[in-house]
């Protein structure tokens, strides 16, 4: 019988009614502070392990991170340097239909991790992760898209991209000429 490693059994997070508000919430330092990445779920080998967001419990930096530090670049931020949390607090492995399941439930979670911060800008990774924002707030925010949002009783920028997974390195190109776009708008706010 094979013996499973603990850290790769499913995770979650979305029934507990104790679930302190700091935990996987990366605050952000400096420019950053003011700036919320809001990925889909807990990784597989990020910060269930090392504590730290983006990064391997070797203390290596996952690509994901490479990538957004590539695209945050211009704007004197970094993946560390920026706020961080996951809209799921789940970790649910391979299984993406979970993802709004757990999103939604723990959507209340998220918004007191946003409403105890003073975030400017939020900003969703992926069509899974703005999917659950749609659901959530009943509305129709789209990928590339500068929008302004109201979580709780204060309004955010909301600037949602693609996943910066290194799998479809498109992805990388269409993020960059997104942040191209609307860079003038970004910099007003950061």
């Amino acid at each position: 019988m094979r013996k499973e490693n603990l850290l790769d059994v499913l995770e979650h997070h979305c029934e507990d009614k104790n679930y302190q508000i700091d935990k996987f919430l990366q605050k952000g330092l400096g420019l950053g502070e003011k700036i919320l990445i809001v990925g889909e779920s807990l990784s597989k080998n990020g910060w269930r392990k090392s504590n730290r967001a983006f990064y391997t419990n070797d203390n290596k930096i996952l690509p994901t991170g490479r990538v957004l530090n590539k695209l945050l670049l211009k704007f004197d931020l970094s993946a560390e340097n920026c706020g961080f949390t996951n809209i799921a607090k789940c970790y649910i492995g391979q299984d993406k239909k979970l993802l709004n399941v757990c999103g939604g439930k723990c959507w209340k979670i998220f918004l007191r991790q946003v409403a105890a911060n003073d975030f400017k800008l939020i900003m969703p990774l992926g069509k899974k992760t703005l999917e659950v924002f749609n659901n959530q707030l009943q509305s129709d925010f789209k990928t590339g898209e500068l929008s302004k949002v109201v979580l709780g009783e204060k309004e955010y920028n909301l600037f949602p991209i693609f996943h910066p997974s290194p799998a479809n390195p498109r992805r990388y190109v269409k993020n960059a000429e997104i942040f191209d776009r609307v860079y003038k708008d970004l910099i007003k706010i950061i």
